[in-house]
This record gives C-alpha cells, structure tokens and sequence, in this order.
C-alpha cells in the first residue's frame, strides 16, 4: 500500500479544516434536522470531509473498458451492480445504436450515456457560452454584476483582441441609482435554507404569485469591478425557459417565458422520439389508461 504524499496530507488537513468551520455556528445535529432528504443527499455527495462513500452509487461507465484512464484520472469510481438495470438500444441518428438503461425501481426515468458524439457536445458548450448565456437569459452573474449585452463569453473573447478596448464589469451594488432596499435584505449568519411546499394543480396559483411578490437577490456589496477573463470562471449557469427565483428556489411564472433555443428544442425531440417507450412502459399500470406516452413519438416529432 502506497503512502500518503505530503500533497494529499495537506488536502486532507484542508479539507477538515473547512468542514470544521462550517460547523462552527451549526452543530451537526441541527443541521441535519433542518435538512430535507435531498438537501442531506447533496450534501453527503458534494461533501470534502469526509470524503462520499460511492459504494451505492450506480457507475455504468466501469462497463466500458475504454474509458479506464478516464476514470482512473477521474478520481471517482462507483459501483456498476448498485442497482438493477436492463439495457436498450437508442438510435439517434445514422451512426450504430447507442446503448442505454432503464430501472425498474424507477419507472419513466432513461439513462443516456455517451449518446451525443464528442464534435456534438463540443457544440452545445460553444452555443452555451455564446448565444444562451446572455440577455434575456439570466445567470448566476446578474444579480451582482451588470453583465455586457453581448454576453460574458463573447465580451471575453472581444478581451483577447489587442485592436479592441473592452471595458471592466461593474458590481450592480455600486452601481449608480442602485436601491438596495429594493432586494431581499441580507441576513447575517449561516446560509437560511429554503424548505417550500411542494408544487401541485391545487396550489400552483398561489405558489406562483408568491414568487412574483419576492424581492429579487441582494447584490453583494463585495463584489469588485473586474475584467471579463477574471469573472468568467465564476459562471454556473443560464436561465432557459420560465424565470426562476432562485433566493425563493420557486418558479416566477407572471414574467412569462423565453423560447427554448432550436438547437436544444431539436435534440431533446430527438432523443424522445428516439427512446423505445413500450420498453419503458411497456409492463406498468397506469390509473385511468394516463399512457399518453404511446403518443410520444407523434407528440415531439420535430416542426419546421
């Protein structure tokens, strides 16, 4: 057995350190008592320290002997018998069929793995950067920063051409006419955690106007002015579709929606219209004959 190096020693004391502190103002039974079932997974699984036990963990890549360095270089690995699986054939396009899984233990649900071509999934982050995170999509950067029109990606692109003069981003807290007390106030202390009632047809009404009558989130007042090349690693995600609240983790649905983009309409009608639904849900029982998949490959096929 090989011994630890001074590298993963340090790590670990690191590691430890930074659990230790987040501790320090909530002791590890309260947390776990404020914590819903999919708050504790996230945890458990996003966790440092100590590290998350992946024994439980479906792994179908290990099924693929060419993608050992890959997971060797990875750093995790999990367990390709943790769950009981059948596999399926999907045809997405001209090439051979790609395989994919269903579980029984979770009907409707499809896993699809390496079903888009490397040149593909390279063009989905391209577009991503490019036309999708940018305005009207909102990012995880409005709310403290007043982003280029353009786009932070294409801004950041602009940066690296010497013929072109592109201008710092600006914090919105210190923005000129700003009006913090129009934003949610900021509370000291640990992070509040958001426990909403689950939506339904009965209920979505009210759930919908309580979101359009939250303030929108509080721009932090330490955000600094910085360049496009040091702001975009901080970049999480776009907004697609329905506005969503995230300080309220609801659905604002009075601000309308923004048209799903063609490229991502086009590949999830094909990946429908590609699944064999009957092996899916071929053998359950639906209340009230509700087998409005039958209709799927009809209901998604792709208009022009």
């Amino acid at each position: 057995m090989t011994a630890p190096s001074t590298s993963d020693e340090k790590a670990y004391k690191k590691a430890k350190k930074l659990y230790e502190k987040s501790l320090r103002n909530r002791p590890p039974q309260q947390v776990c008592a404020d914590w819903t079932p999919f708050r504790t997974a996230e945890k458990q699984f996003k966790a440092r320290f100590p590290p998350p036990d992946l024994s439980n963990v479906l792994d179908l890549a290990l099924l693929d002997p060419t993608r050992s360095d890959e997971i060797l270089n990875g750093g995790w690995k999990g367990n390709p018998a943790a769950l009981p699986y059948e596999r399926i054939d999907v045809q997405l396009d001209d090439g051979p069929p790609k395989s994919a899984y269903v579980f029984k233990s979770h009907p409707g649900l499809v896993y699809l793995p390496n079903l888009l071509s490397h040149q593909k999934q390279r063009d989905l982050v391209r577009w991503s950067l490019k036309d999708h995170a940018r305005h009207p999509n909102e990012t995880n950067l409005d709310t403290h920063y007043i982003l280029p029109g353009e786009g932070l990606w294409n801004a950041y692109l602009r940066s690296r051409d010497q013929s072109s003069d592109v201008p710092d981003v600006q914090p919105k807290a210190s923005a000129p006419g700003i009006d913090l007390s129009a934003y949610i106030p900021s509370v000291a202390g640990p992070r509040r955690l958001i426990s909403n009632v689950a939506a339904s047809t009965d209920n979505i009404g009210s759930l919908t106007l309580n979101a359009a009558a939250q303030l929108p989130m509080t721009p932090s007042p330490t955000a600094a002015v910085t360049s496009p090349s040091k702001l975009l690693p901080k970049l999480r995600w776009a907004n697609i579709g329905w506005f969503y609240h995230w300080g309220t983790k609801q659905y604002d649905l009075t601000r309308g929606k923004i048209d799903v983009a063609p490229e991502i309409k086009f590949l999830c009608q094909s990946i429908v219209r590609a699944v064999d639904w009957r092996r899916v849900f071929g053998n359950l029982h639906f209340e009230n004959d509700a087998e409005d998949w039958k209709a799927w490959p009809e209901t998604y096929a792709r208009r022009t």
